[in-house]
C-alpha cells in the first residue's frame, strides 16, 4: 500500500546519513569491510533508480558471511570496542539493502543514531562533534521525510525542518547536560586504538626519545591556577630507571611491590619529603597513555584522587592504566629535600653495575673520584667534562654496540639527553653515588589565552637524581651543559643549525612558529579546544559538582534533581507560550494576492465588492458602470475562477493573472 511506501526524499536523506555516519571509520576498518559497505550502497542505488532489483537470498548470505567472516580476520579478534563498531555497521548497510518499507526504514534510522553516536568512542574533538551534527541532522532529515508523504517536492524544506526541530531541542538538551547526574561517557571504554600513543615509556635505551622527538603529539596540558613556572623550571617528572644491564635501563620492580595501595592515608615513606614552600598549584589533562604512570612538576604532594598512590622512589602513579583523558589537580613544591637518609640497602640498590663491559667508563670515573675532594667535587667535575670536552646534542646519533658507554664517552660523542642522563648515572655509580635516571618530560608551549601549558611528545626528556649525604636526592641535568639552550628555549632552538625538528612531519603547524599570524591563530584553536575538553568532555561528576556549589552552594541529589526539573518545566512553559501567542495564518498565494489588489481598484471607482458576492457576479456589476473595462475585468476574473475553482494546472497563471491587473489598472486610472 501507499502508505507504507518509502518516499523518495526520504530515501535519498537516509542513503546521505549512511554515508555520512560511515565515512569516519573508514580509516579503522579492514578494507573488505569498506568494501561490503561501498557495495550495499551502490546496489541500493541501483534500486532507487529502477536498474537492479533487491537482491536474492543467497546474495544476502554472501554479504552477511563476507561482512561477518572479515572482522575478526581484520581486528584478529571478535572482542573489543572496534570489532563491535564495525559489525554495527555491517548491520546497517546490510539493512539499509533490504529495506522496502517504513518500518524498515525506521529501524534503519535508529541504527543511523548509534553507528553516529560510535564516533564519540574514538574522537571528542569539536570538528568531530560538527561533522556527527551534521550527520545527525541528515539522519533527522531522513525521519522527517519519512512522516511527510508530499515533502519529496522540496527536499530543502525537509531539511529546514530537521533543523528546526534539532534547534527546538537545545535548551532542554543544555539543561540535562549541565544538570542531570553525571555517569561515565561511553567512551571511557577501553580502546585497542590507543596502544602505540603511549609516548614515554617503561625502559629507555640509546635512541629511545629521540624517536619521540619526531612526534608533535599531545602528551598533556597543565593548567596553573596563578603565574606558571619558568620554562627551565617545567620538569616534568615521570618514571624513575634505576636498573642496568649493560644497555637498557629500566625500572626497580622492588620500588614499586608494595607501593599499589589505597591512597587514603599516605605511605611512609612520603614523610621523606621535606617541603619547602615555593609552591605551584595546576590541574592536568593526561592523553590515554594504556599505562600506569603520571606525570608531575618536582616535588607534588599526593593528590586527593582515589586511584593515585605515590610508589617508592617518590612518582605518581594510578592503579589503573590510563585509557581515558584522566584530569587531576596537583599541588607541587619547586623548592625540596627528599630523603635525606638513605639505608645500606637502598644505597646498594642505586649503585649497582653490571660486572662486564664498559671497563673504560668504569675506570674514568674511579680516577675522578680519587682526584676529587668531594662528592659535589666529582659531580662538577663531570659535569664540566661534558662541556669543555666536544660533545655535541644531536637528534640524529650514531648506533652503539655492547660497551654503549664507553662509546659514547671516547668515540662518538653525540646523543640526545638519553645519551647524556644515562652516562651521567653510570659515571657517578661507578664511582659508588647513588643516582638513578629520570624520565619525563621539560617544558612545554605556555598559552597565555588559557594559562596552561601544552606539553608534546617532543618535549620528552631524560636527566638524572643523584644521592648526596644529608642532602637527599638532587636534580642534575647534564644535557643543560651540552645544549643549554634545549632547556632555556627548547627542542627547536637546540637543533637549529642540524634543522630536524620535526623532519618528519613537514604539515605540522609547529614546525611554523617564526610566523606570528600562525602562530596565535593556532594559540586561540588550542585554547578553545582546551576549554572544550575541560567543560564538555572532561565535565565529569566532580566537575559538575564543583561548579554547581560554586553558585547554588551544597548540592544534593534531591536538590539537583528539584533544578533540574524546575529548569525543564521552565523551558517547557517558555515555548509553549511561544508557541500559543503565535496566530496560525495561511500564507496568502500569488494568485489570490492579484484578485485582491483587483478588487481594491475596482473599489477606487466607486463599486465595492458585496459580503459573498462571487466573482463573476461581481465582474458582471462593475462591467455595466464601466463597460470601457469590460474585456479587463472579464480577463482578470477568468483567470482567477480558472486557478481557484477549476484547478489548472497551468504554472504560470499567476503571471498572467498579475500582468491581467497591471493592465486593469493602468486603464482604470486613466479612466479616472
Amino acid at each position: 500500500m501507499s502508505q507504507y511506501q518509502i518516499p523518495r526524499n526520504s530515501l535519498v536523506w537516509l542513503l546521505v546519513a549512511q554515508a555520512a555516519v560511515i565515512l569516519p571509520h573508514v580509516t579503522r576498518l579492514p578494507w573488505w569491510i569498506t568494501l561490503v559497505c561501498l557495495a550495499c550502497g551502490l546496489w541500493r542505488v541501483m534500486i532507487y533508480q529502477g536498474r537492479w532489483n533487491y537482491p536474492g537470498r543467497w546474495t544476502k548470505v554472501m554479504f552477511v558471511v563476507f561482512g561477518i567472516v572479515g572482522i575478526p580476520i581484520g581486528f584478529q579478534t571478535m572482542y573489543g570496542v572496534e570489532p563491535a563498531v564495525a559489525l554495527l555497521i555491517v548491520a546497517f548497510v546490510l539493512k539499509l539493502l533490504e529495506m522496502k518499507d517504513k518500518r524498515d526504514a525506521g529501524i534503519v534510522v535508529l541504527l543511523a543514531y548509534f553507528v553516529a553516536l560510535t564516533e564519540f568512542l574514538f574522537l571528542q574533538t569539536i570538528p568531530v562533534t560538527l561533522y556527527m551534527l551534521f550527520a545527525v541532522v541528515t539522519i533527522t532529515t531522513g525521519l522527517v521525510g519519512l512522516n511527510q508523504t508530499q515533502s519529496h517536492l522540496n527536499p530543502l524544506l525537509t531539511f529546514k525542518t530537521a533543523l528546526m526541530l534539532l534547534g527546538q531541542s537545545i535548551p532542554l538538551m543544555l539543561i540535562l547536560f549541565v544538570l542531570f547526574p553525571r555517569i561515565s561517557p561511553l567512551w571511557t571504554v577501553p580502546l585497542q586504538t590507543d596502544v602505540g600513543r603511549t609516548g614515554v615509556t617503561d625502559s629507555m635505551s640509546p635512541g629511545d626519545i629521540s624517536l619521540l622527538t619526531q612526534s608533535d603529539g599531545l602528551a598533556f596540558k597543565a593548567t596553573f591556577k596563578a603565574d606558571a613556572p619558568k620554562y627551565h623550571a617545567l620538569y616534568w617528572r615521570g618514571l624513575v630507571l634505576s636498573e642496568f644491564d649493560g644497555t637498557t635501563w629500566t625500572q626497580d620492580k622492588l620500588l614499586t611491590r608494595d607501593a599499589w595501595r589505597s591512597n587514603k592515608a599516605a605511605p611512609e615513606w612520603a614523610s621523606d619529603v621535606e617541603y619547602q614552600g615555593d609552591s605551584v598549584e595546576y590541574e592536568i589533562m593526561l592523553e590515554p597513555t594504556q599505562q600506569n604512570w603520571l606525570f608531575a612538576l618536582a616535588m607534588p604532594e599526593l593528590p586527593k584522587v582515589s586511584d593515585v598512590v605515590m610508589l617508592h622512589d617518590f612518582r605518581l602513579a594510578s592503579q589503573s592504566p590510563v585509557r581515558q583523558r584522566l584530569r587531576y589537580d596537583i599541588k607541587s613544591n619547586l623548592n625540596y629535600s627528599l630523603e635525606r637518609n638513605l639505608s645500606d640497602f637502598w644505597r646498594y640498590r642505586y649503585t649497582r653495575l653490571p660486572e662486564q663491559g664498559n671497563p673504560r667508563a668504569k675506570v674514568l670515573a674511579q680516577e675522578r673520584f680519587s682526584d676529587s675532594n668531594s662528592t659535589r667535587a666529582y659531580i662538577r667535575q663531570t659535569l664540566r667534562m661534558y662541556g669543555l670536552e666536544d660533545f655535541t646534542y644531536t637528534l640524529k646519533p650514531p648506533l652503539l654496540g655492547n660497551d654503549s658507554m664507553d662509546e659514547f664517552l671516547f668515540d662518538s660523542r653525540r646523543g640526545f639527553c638519553e645519551h647524556f642522563a644515562g652516562s651521567f648515572v653510570f659515571l657517578m655509580r661507578a664511582a659508588g653515588i647513588p643516582a638513578r635516571v629520570v624520565l619525563g618530560y621539560h617544558g612545554g608551549e605556555y598559552n597565555p589565552t588559557g594559562n596552561f601549558v601544552s606539553v608534546r611528545q617532543f618535549d620528552a626528556h631524560a636527566w638524572a637524581e643523584v644521592w648526596i649525604e644529608d642532602a637527599g636526592w638532587i636534580r642534575f641535568d647534564p644535557t643543560s651543559v651540552v645544549a643549554p639552550e634545549r632547556i632555556e628555549r627548547g627542542l627547536e632552538a637546540a637543533v637549529e643549525s642540524e634543522n630536524s625538528f620535526l623532519e618528519n612531519s613537514p604539515l605540522s603547524l609547529l614546525k611554523y612558529r617564526q610566523l606570528l599570524w600562525l602562530t596565535d591563530l593556532r594559540l586561540q584553536i588550542d585554547a578553545l579546544g582546551h576549554y572544550w575538553d575541560t567543560w564538555v568532555v572532561g565535565y565529569t561528576p566532580e566537575t559538575q559538582v564543583g561548579l554547581l556549589e560554586q553558585y547554588f552552594g551544597k548540592v544534593d541529589r534531591k536538590k539537583l534533581g528539584s533544578m533540574m526539573l524546575a529548569a525543564f518545566f521552565t523551558v517547557l512553559g517558555i515555548v509553549g507560550l511561544f508557541i500559543f501567542s503565535i496566530r496560525t495564518r495561511t500564507p496568502m498565494s500569488a494568485i489570490d494576492k492579484s484578485y485582491l489588489r483587483f478588487c481594491l481598484a475596482v473599489s477606487r471607482l466607486g463599486i465595492e465588492r458585496r459580503v459573498g458576492e462571487g466573482a463573476n457576479d461581481f465582474a458582471e456589476r462593475a462591467s455595466e458602470r464601466f463597460p470601457e473595462l469590460r474585456a479587463e475585468m472579464l480577463m482578470v476574473t477568468q483567470l482567477f475562477v480558472e486557478a481557484e475553482y477549476k484547478g489548472s494546472p497551468d504554472p504560470s497563471i499567476a503571471r498572467k493573472i498579475k500582468r491581467a491587473v497591471r493592465t486593469f489598472r493602468r486603464k482604470s486610472l486613466a479612466a479616472l
